[in-house]
C-alpha cells in the first residue's frame, strides 16, 4: 500500500481502481482519496463575495475572487471579444516543470468574475454559481428560483430562505437536504412534507413538530399523536412565532432526537451504491451529496454523471471525468482540470475553460481547439507535443496529480471544504492553504442594535427594521435585514434571526451529516456498516433492513 505524500497514511487502490487509471491512461495517485477531496473542495467558493471593478470596462459587480494577481472581468464583458486569451500563449520550456508554467499563465489571464448565466438572471446581482433565477439574494450553487435568499444548493424553489440543498419546495426556512417541502421550518431530509417544524426523516408529513422517522402523518409533535384541536393548543402554548420559543423548542428536539433510530446513511433508488445522501444511482461507490451517477467512486455534490473518479461539484450531463473540480455541463473526458464550463471536452490541466475541445494547460479559453498554454497549433503539432509534454511531466512527477495548492486562488476558508473539514487558520497553513481573514464594510444604517434587544415577536417588528443593524449575538458581526427578507418573515410569521448569515451558514453545516465514514454496527442486530454517525455520537443508528 502507498503512503500519501500529503498526510503519510497508508491508502489502498483497489482493482476498479486501476482499471480505470489504465482507462484514462493516467498513472496511480500520490494522494489518499480523503486529502486528493479537500484539495478539489478548496477549488470552489460559491457564497463568500468581494467588491470588484473591471479593468477592462470600470463597472461594478460581485466576485468570489479577492486578492490574486490576475485581473476579473465583469461576466458580460469576459464572454466578450474586447480581449484576446490566446495573446497570452506561450512556448513550453521543457528544461522547468510544467506546474512552474502554468503557474505564470494562471497569474496574468483574465478571468470571468462571477459565475452565472448571462442573460437568465433577473434582479440577482448578489449571488454566484447560478442561473435562471429571479429576485434572489446571497445565494449559491443554485438554477430556477425566484424569490429565494442566504441559500446555497437549491435549485427551483420559491421564497425560501436560510435553506441548503432543498429542492422543488416553497416557503421553507432553515432546511437541509430536502425535496417537494412546503411551508417547512427547521427541517432535515424531508419528502413531501408540509407546515412541519423542527421535524428530520419523514416523508409525507403535514402538521407536525418536532418528529423523527415519520410517514404519512399529520398532526403529532415529538411522535406522539393528537386530534387537530390537541395539536393547535399545544403549538400555541409553544410559541414558535418568538424566537424564545423557536429556541426552546429546539433545544428539545436535539435532546428528543438523540433517543431515536437513525438510518446509517441516507440513499434512496440506488443499485451496488456506497456512500451518503446518494440518489438514483447505480454502481457509484464512496459518493456523497450526490444524484444520478453511474459507475462513479470518490464523488461529491455532483448530477447526470456517467464514468467518473475523483469529481468534484457540478456534472450536469458530464462523463469520463478524472480528478476534475467545479466543472460541468456537457463536459466529457476530463483530466484534471477545475472550473471548466459548458461543452468541453478531451482538456487536461486547464482551468476557466467554456466550449474547447483537445487543449491541455490552457486557463480562459473560449471555444478553441489545440492549443497548449493558450499557444494555438495544428492537430497534429499539437498531438506530438502533447505526448512530449506528458512524458516530461511524469519525468518531474508531476503528471497524474492535481494542481498545486498555492495555485488555488481562494482561503480555505472561503471554500465548501471549509464546511465539510473545519480547520482553523493555523491549521489550514500548516497544510500548504491559503486563509482569507473576514472583514466587514462599514453599514450606512441609523442604528446598530444587540440581537438580544430584538422584538421577540415578528409582529412587533417595525418597519423601520430596514433601516437598522443587527449586532450578531454570537460573532458580533452587524448584518442587515432586507425588505424581501423582512416580508418572508412575516409571512412565515417566524422571527428576525440573531445570527449573521455566516453563522446561520455555519449552524446549517453542523447540522449536516460528516463527511467521514466510521465503521460502525447495527445498533439493533449488530451488523456492520459504514456510517458518517461517529463512534462517539449518542444516537441509535440502524442498518437499512432494521430501519426499514
Amino acid at each position: 500500500m502507498p503512503n500519501c505524500v500529503d498526510c503519510q497514511a497508508e491508502f489502498v487502490i483497489e482493482d476498479d481502481e486501476v482499471a480505470f487509471h489504465k482507462q484514462m491512461e493516467v498513472p496511480p495517485p500520490k494522494c489518499c482519496p480523503h486529502c486528493r477531496f479537500l484539495r478539489r473542495l478548496v477549488e470552489r467558493n460559491a457564497k463568500n463575495l468581494h467588491k470588484r471593478t473591471c479593468p477592462l470596462t470600470g463597472k461594478t459587480f460581485l466576485s468570489p475572487y479577492s486578492d490574486v494577481k490576475f485581473p476579473v472581468y465583469y461576466a458580460d464583458d469576459w464572454f466578450g471579444d474586447k480581449w484576446d486569451e490566446l495573446s497570452y500563449g506561450r512556448e513550453i520550456d521543457f528544461t522547468r516543470p510544467f506546474f512552474e508554467q502554468f503557474e505564470e499563465l494562471d497569474n496574468v489571464v483574465p478571468r470571468m468574475g462571477q459565475y452565472i448565466c448571462p442573460g437568465t438572471l433577473e434582479n440577482c446581482e448578489y449571488t454566484n454559481c447560478i442561473g435562471y433565477s429571479k429576485d434572489c439574494y446571497l445565494i449559491g450553487e443554485a438554477d430556477y428560483n425566484e424569490k429565494v435568499m442566504y441559500s446555497n444548493r437549491v435549485f427551483h424553489d420559491i421564497s425560501c430562505v436560510d435553506c441548503s440543498t432543498v429542492y422543488d419546495s416553497e416557503l421553507c426556512y432553515e432546511c437541509i437536504n430536502s425535496g417537494k417541502c412546503h411551508s417547512c421550518v427547521y427541517c432535515t431530509d424531508l419528502q413531501n412534507c408540509s407546515d412541519c417544524f423542527f421535524c428530520q426523516n419523514c416523508i409525507g408529513c403535514r402538521n407536525c413538530i418536532g418528529c423523527i422517522n415519520q410517514r404519512q402523518k399529520e398532526y403529532m409533535i415529538y411522535n406522539v399523536q393528537y386530534s387537530k384541536e390537541e395539536f393547535e393548543t399545544h403549538k400555541a402554548a409553544m410559541q414558535l412565532h418568538t424566537y424564545h420559543g423557536m429556541e426552546a423548542v429546539k433545544a428539545q428536539v436535539d435532546t428528543f432526537f438523540r433517543t431515536q433510530p437513525h438510518r446509517y446513511v441516507q440513499m434512496e433508488q440506488t443499485q451496488n451504491c456506497s456512500g451518503d445522501h446518494l440518489y438514483d444511482s447505480k454502481n457509484a461507490h464512496h459518493c456523497v451529496d450526490c444524484k444520478d451517477l453511474e459507475d462513479c467512486k470518490y464523488c461529491a455534490r455532483i448530477f447526470s454523471v456517467k464514468t467518473a473518479m475523483d469529481y468534484t461539484s457540478w456534472g450536469d450531463k458530464s462523463e469520463v471525468i478524472y480528478q476534475c473540480a467545479s466543472c460541468g455541463d456537457n463536459g466529457f473526458n476530463l483530466k484534471f482540470c477545475t472550473t471548466c464550463t459548458t461543452n468541453n471536452s478531451d482538456l487536461e490541466y486547464c482551468a476557466h475553460t467554456t466550449g474547447c475541445k483537445h487543449c491541455f494547460g490552457c486557463i480562459g479559453t473560449r471555444k478553441k481547439q489545440y492549443c497548449i498554454l493558450n499557444k494555438q497549433y495544428t492537430k497534429e503539432e499539437y498531438e506530438e507535443l502533447k505526448a512530449k509534454l506528458i512524458e516530461h511531466m511524469k519525468s518531474t512527477g508531476e503528471y497524474g496529480e492535481f494542481f498545486p495548492k498555492r495555485l488555488c486562488p481562494y482561503g480555505y476558508n472561503e471554500t465548501i471544504a471549509a464546511e465539510y473539514f473545519p480547520l482553523t487558520k493555523e491549521e489550514a497553513i500548516a497544510k500548504g492553504y491559503k486563509w482569507k481573514e473576514v472583514t466587514d464594510e462599514p453599514l450606512n444604517v441609523e442604528k446598530v442594535i444587540p440581537a438580544a434587544k430584538l422584538p421577540p415577536s415578528i409582529a412587533d417588528v417595525p418597519d423601520d427594521m430596514l433601516n437598522w443593524a443587527v449586532s450578531c449575538e454570537k460573532s458580533g458581526r452587524p448584518f442587515r435585514i432586507i425588505k424581501q427578507e423582512l416580508e418572508f418573515y412575516r409571512q412565515m410569521n417566524i422571527p428576525i434571526p440573531h445570527l449573521h448569515p455566516d453563522e446561520r451558514h455555519l449552524s446549517r453545516m453542523k447540522r449536516m451529516p460528516s463527511r467521514t465514514f466510521y465503521d460502525r454496527t447495527c445498533t439493533k442486530c449488530q451488523t456492520a456498516v459504514s456510517s458518517t454517525f461517529s463512534p462517539e455520537r449518542p444516537e441509535p443508528i440502524f442498518c437499512e433492513q432494521c430501519y426499514l
